[in-house]
């Protein structure tokens, strides 16, 4: 109790300071922070999921069980930034839902340019796939989630099959994707993002493009409140899995904004929008159908 009264208090003092600042980092920093004093949770850090640097994951499981579902989340960051430690808010919220939850890092831009970051994502699942076991994780209970950018890749994952398969994991592994805020089928037009993906791969980088059926369950997740990616992105993706008779549901806010569509996956930052549920709600559901 005394962890929980002293972390809420870290947080309410340092949340004023966080809607001062424009450095989100600073902020997630905080609010991190202060969940961990709150709700400690188990963890095992920056594992190895391949040979490069950046190629590492953050494990969050469930104490003293096995054969737990397990959550993979790809944060966002328009390609360019971000990191698994940001993100650990979400590992949090989930493992209160009896999860474990994958966190990778990926390559970003001007590091690296489409589609490696895609293809570090596909790697990660694959390690999951073959060495989650060893953590109490069930491999064949594997689940996708991911934001804006994130949402982006988790979109090509479960459509573009070859990443995947390319890494020996089927799609029929991948029993779920949640996707919050991605712009699923926009065309760049910001010099940066040209150069993130090259004119030449505008119509491999969308998600539209390899719809065939095939996907896993999906459920898309947006806000007309969204300044960030604009809507066209939700229906248009949505359209195109239900043309191909997916199962497919959607779920739009009005006013709650890109950030806020993620922050509302914690307890702290969850209202009468409690978006841990809504995912929860999707994933056992899913789970539950494929037996």
């Amino acid at each position: 109790m005394v962890k929980v009264v002293i972390g809420i208090s870290i947080f309410l003092g340092l949340s004023w300071l966080f809607g001062q600042t424009a450095q989100a980092g600073v902020g997630s920093f905080l609010y991190n922070s202060a969940i961990k004093v709150a709700h400690p949770i188990q963890s095992e850090k920056d594992i190895a999921y391949g040979s490069r640097e950046w190629q590492t994951l953050n494990i969050y499981p469930q104490k003293n069980q096995t054969q737990v579902p397990v959550v993979i989340f790809i944060y966002g960051g328009g390609w360019h930034k971000g990191s698994k430690e940001q993100h650990h808010f979400v590992a949090d919220a989930l493992v209160r839902k009896g999860y474990m939850v994958v966190i990778p890092d990926y390559i970003k831009y001007p590091q690296g340019t489409f589609p490696s970051f895609i293809e570090d994502i596909a790697l990660a699942i694959a390690w999951v796939k073959d060495n989650i076991a060893d953590y109490g994780g069930n491999p064949n209970e594997l689940l996708l989630a991911g934001h804006s950018a994130g949402a982006h890749t988790g979109a090509l994952l479960v459509t573009d099959k070859h990443y995947l398969n390319e890494v020996g994991v089927d799609i029929s592994e991948i029993r779920a994707f949640v996707g919050l805020a991605g712009p699923y089928n926009f065309t760049p037009q910001k010099p940066q993002y040209i150069k993130t993906f090259g004119r030449e791969n505008f119509d491999v980088m969308k998600a539209n493009t390899f719809v065939d059926g095939t996907e896993p369950p999906i459920k898309l997740i947006h806000s007309m409140g969204d300044n960030t990616v604009g809507r066209f992105n939700f229906d248009t993706f949505a359209n195109q899995l239900k043309a191909a008779g997916n199962t497919v549901e959607t779920q739009l806010y009005r006013d709650i904004g890109h950030v806020m569509t993620l922050l509302k996956i914690h307890p702290w930052f969850a209202d009468e929008i409690d978006m841990a549920v809504v995912m929860d709600q999707f994933y056992q559901k899913a789970l539950s159908e494929a037996q």
